[in-house]
C-alpha cells in the first residue's frame, strides 16, 4: 500500500498509507478536504524522533522528503546563518527561514475537482466539504437502499 504525501493550500504536509489516491483524500477527510491538493506517491521515507530531557517525544527531522516537497524552505533551513556555537538559528536565520515557510504556503494552489453526480450530491457537498467520491459513494448507497425497499403501486408485495 502505497504512501502519500499531501500537501495542503496552507502549506501544512500530511502522510497517509492508502491503496490509492482517492482513498487517501478520504482518510485525510478527518483533516479537512484534500480534493486538489497535490498528493504525491513517497518511495522512501525516515522520520526521526528524540526524547527531550522531559522525556516527551519530539519530532526532530525527516529524510531529504523536504528537499523535493518544500524546495524554498529546504534552501531556507540549509543556507540561513546559525549560531557556530549551538548551531541554533540566528535571528536573522529565524527571519529568513519565517519567509520561506511563507513563500512555501503560498506556493500551493488547489486544483480544480470533480462536483457530485448528483444535486443532492452537490447539496451534501457544499454543506459538509466532504470528498466528492465520499459523497457521491454514500448518495448511491442511500438510494440503493431506498429503491431497494420501493413497492410500486402495481407491483405485488
Amino acid at each position: 500500500m502505497p504512501l502519500y504525501l499531501c500537501r495542503w493550500t496552507n502549506g501544512d504536509c500530511s502522510f497517509v498509507f492508502a491503496a490509492s489516491k482517492g482513498e487517501a483524500i478520504e482518510l485525510l477527510d478527518e483533516i479537512g478536504n484534500a480534493e486538489g491538493c497535490p498528493l504525491t506517491p513517497i518511495h522512501d521515507f525516515t522520520v526521526h524522533f528524540r526524547f527531550n530531557d522531559d522525556g516527551i517525544l519530539e519530532f526532530e527531522e525527516f529524510s531529504e522528503i523536504t528537499e523535493d516537497g518544500q524546495p524554498i524552505l529546504s534552501d531556507a533551513l540549509l543556507n540561513a546563518p546559525r549560531d557556530e556555537q549551538t548551531g541554533a538559528l540566528t535571528p536573522e536565520g529565524m527571519e529568513i527561514v519565517k519567509a520561506a515557510v511563507g513563500k512555501e504556503r503560498e506556493r500551493v494552489k488547489a486544483k480544480n475537482v470533480a462536483e457530485p453526480d448528483t444535486e443532492l450530491g452537490r447539496e451534501i457537498k457544499r454543506n459538509t466539504d466532504a470528498p466528492t467520491r465520499l459523497v457521491d459513494r454514500i448518495v448511491r448507497k442511500v438510494a440503493s437502499e431506498k429503491l431497494g425497499r420501493f413497492h410500486g403501486r402495481d407491483k405485488p408485495h
